[in-house]
């Protein structure tokens, strides 16, 4: 409740103030003529719930700020007590764009490890830190023999119908296998114009599908294929309807192996939100895309490490057939650590 005292000359005056600055639904609580005639009203307002509730959400705010702050520096004390290199190690995670949780637990399992000596020195304590990196990310390659249905899983612009092309022109030219592909994007504007265009350059089958039976239809045409590429819509999963695309693909092609694309374009929420998302579609592997963009990693490490996938491919370019690498673990970590 906001209590305010106005004062005037008349009664009719201060009452007129008051409401003018109060608003309408203003509570007069009390009133009186003070020595000289003048007249004192105190009144008073409700505010508005939608104020209330501005004001509750910025209190919490400011209570989450508190009590991060209050964390980093518990952690902080943290590093100091086993050493300035971790402490120094620490602060660098953090600044390449590990989260202050992932930054401590990854010190804290560093120290556990680690001998008296090499929690004293830097180089040392990074070496030790590329070792127990190199034993938390795990690798595979999803391109083996017998017949393959993969299909790319990811937001808008993390790079999947570029990448398709690249497995697939790996696919055809390199491991001299039939390859088709099917594209279930149809709300992304020039979606078929850049499928026609991948299927000319590569010489191979392409369609684009918009229903069930379509789907249905296509995937029995295309059965003849060793490798059959699905590429699926990357707008938000909270779109039922695009959630149901992708399991309808998966009904039809009970053999599909989804892989799932990051890229360190995206914060570490968005990257943890794709992989709780498109969890539900079981992704055998992580493909990390666009690393020659990206000017730090460690936000992209963090959520690799907060996920139970493997690494499968790499991309570092828009070039088609080339950029593309299987995931080397121990470049990312070094490319990680090199950054500024």
């Amino acid at each position: 409740m906001h209590i305010r005292r106005f004062y005037g000359n008349s009664m009719k005056t201060v009452l007129q103030q008051a409401k003018q600055e109060l608003g309408d639904d203003v509570v007069i609580l009390s009133q009186k003529t003070l020595p000289g005639g003048r007249v004192e009203v105190v009144a008073a307002t409700e505010p508005h719930k939608e104020t209330q509730a501005a004001e509750f959400n910025s209190l919490e705010s400011e209570i989450a700020e508190i009590k991060q702050m209050l964390l980093s520096l518990v952690e902080e004390r943290e590093m100091m007590r086993l050493g300035k290199a971790a402490l120094l190690l620490y602060r660098d995670l953090k600044q390449k764009g590990m989260s202050e949780a992932c930054a401590y637990q990854t010190v804290q399992e560093l120290a556990r490890g680690a001998s008296l000596e090499d929690l004293l020195e830097a180089e040392a304590l990074r070496r030790e830190l590329r070792k127990l990196l190199l034993n938390r990310i795990a690798t595979t390659q999803p391109l083996t023999d017998g017949k393959l249905c993969i299909g790319l899983l990811g937001r808008t612009g993390v790079g999947k119908t570029t990448t398709l092309a690249k497995l697939a022109s790996m696919e055809r030219y390199v491991r001299k296998r039939k390859v088709s592909i099917l594209s279930l994007d149809v709300c992304r504007v020039g979606a078929r114009e850049e499928l026609n265009r991948i299927g000319k350059l590569l010489g191979v089958p392409t369609a684009l599908v918009l229903t069930r039976e379509e789907l249905a239809e296509r995937i029995r045409e295309f059965g003849a294929a060793d490798t059959l590429f699905l590429d699926t819509p990357g707008r938000a999963l909270q779109e039922k309807e695009l959630r149901d695309r992708i399991a309808e693909a998966a009904d039809l092609c009970p053999h599909v192996h989804f892989h799932l694309l990051l890229s360190p374009h995206y914060a570490r929420e968005v990257l943890l939100e794709d992989l709780a998302e498109y969890g539900r579609f079981a992704p055998k592997s992580l493909i990390l895309t666009k690393l020659d963009e990206a000017r730090s990693l460690g936000g992209l490490v963090d959520a690799v490490l907060n996920s139970s996938l493997p690494l499968s491919w790499i991309t570092n370019g828009q070039n088609i057939p080339h950029d593309i690498e299987p995931a080397d673990k121990g470049r990312l970590i070094d490319r990680m650590m090199e950054a500024p």
